[in-house]
């Protein structure tokens, strides 16, 4: 059983689809990080560092020595060491413990702990909390969310609400009888940091009579599981662009009207639902890029090519000293660096482009995607392309 679904659902998704937990852990696949995971990951990693140094929990040279070892295992996750994505996320880690710092000053005797691991009360489901500040007044939860795709608010937040009812259990009433939970969501990439208050009975009857029952189906006989396809209940599902009850839900538009052309109401009942169907038509694609090209299962009809690939000059210098030779001026053919192909060829005329320049152009290979098997491209897989990057790397 795949524990973590419950304790990260979307936001406000309600627990809607209790169906998605059992039919994620049948189909589940391999995980692979991809760049944005191993992004977040560097970033709470870091931010922890920073926690842990700013609360007196570890001395300078410890933060230097952990500083170290976080290079060494992120590094690759960021170009040169003067790198700007790098400094950025240094300084969204300060900010972020500027954040919690603000935070605990408005308790008395408040303490601070990073990184907690917390069972929330909920049958098979738990979470880590990114910190938690604990005083006799109130238990607050801090979230650190480093991506800059979703905007995502503290009020009515599942996965917030349930780390904050963990930290309740784990530490309410230790200090003195807890009369707030707060839960703090802070995304310094866009700028949003957003709380919510509640009391202890409220957070405790939300898990009880909305959570505690959801989980009850999700986790009991599948067939029992109800689905409940909706535009943020099928957000973050890894089955999102495979479920045959959001296709149906998606598909399902009966007006009951017998007429060629919409009337103004029927347009106002489609629009809302267009941008549940334009993120299902993207999450279609993934699904069947992730089946044809990194499974390498075939798709009547289609197949996978690389699309998007950019002429580049390979090597800026030398072209800028041909051009000149072929008599072009410097401020001609340059800016600092020799100027766009398109520019260079628009200057120049395809022909003598192609006579200058020919041999210093290459293409850079594009992305996978799936189109239909009549497009003249070449179809590939993650198999063939790493055979292909083998070979040419053979030295033999």
């Amino acid at each position: 059983m795949n524990t973590q679904y419950l304790a990260r659902p979307p936001r406000s998704a309600g627990f809607s689809c209790p169906a998605s937990v059992q039919l994620s852990e049948k189909y589940r696949r391999e995980e692979t990080d991809s760049i944005f995971a191993r992004e977040g990951t560097a970033a709470h990693a870091l931010a922890e560092l920073h926690g842990r140094l700013a609360f007196g929990y570890i001395s300078e040279d410890e933060f230097e020595a952990g500083a170290v070892r976080w290079e060494e295992e992120f590094g690759d996750v960021f170009g040169p060491p003067t790198n700007s994505d790098r400094e950025e996320m240094f300084e969204h880690a300060r900010d972020y413990v500027r954040v919690v710092q603000n935070l605990a000053s408005r308790y008395k005797h408040s303490s601070v702990h990073f990184e907690e691991r917390l069972a929330t009360g909920v049958p098979q489901s738990w979470g880590t909390s990114d910190a938690v500040i604990v005083s006799p007044l109130a238990v607050h939860i801090v979230d650190f969310k480093y991506g800059k795709g979703v905007r995502v608010e503290a009020a009515g937040n599942p996965q917030l609400r349930l780390y904050a009812a963990g930290a309740l259990d784990a530490y309410g009433d230790l200090l003195g009888d807890t009369e707030i939970v707060a839960l703090t969501v802070h995304q310094p990439r866009l700028g949003h940091t957003d709380t919510e208050e509640l009391t202890p009975d409220d957070l405790r009857a939300w898990r009880e009579e909305v959570v505690i029952p959801a989980a009850k189906l999700a986790l009991g006989p599948i067939e029992e599981a109800p689905f409940g396809p909706s535009e943020e209940a099928c957000r973050w599902c890894p089955l999102a662009g495979a479920c045959r009850a959001r296709a149906e839900y998606i598909a399902e538009t009966d007006f009951g009207v017998d007429a060629d052309v919409l009337d103004d109401a029927e347009i106002a009942e489609i629009l809302p639902k267009l941008a549940d169907i334009q993120r299902w038509v993207e999450d279609v694609k993934k699904e069947a890029l992730q089946r044809a090209y990194t499974e390498g299962r075939e798709i009547p009809g289609h197949k996978v090519i690389l699309r998007g690939g950019k002429r580049i000059i390979k090597d800026q210098a030398f072209a800028i000293q041909r051009l000149i030779d072929a008599g072009w001026e410097a401020e001609q053919v340059s800016d600092i660096r020799v100027k766009g192909i398109t520019a260079l060829e628009k200057l120049l005329g395809r022909t003598a482009f192609a006579e200058t320049l020919g041999d210093l152009i290459s293409r850079t290979e594009g992305k996978p995607a799936v189109v239909p098997e009549t497009d003249s491209g070449v179809a590939v897989t993650a198999e063939s392309r790493a055979a292909e990057d083998f070979a040419d790397s053979d030295p033999s």
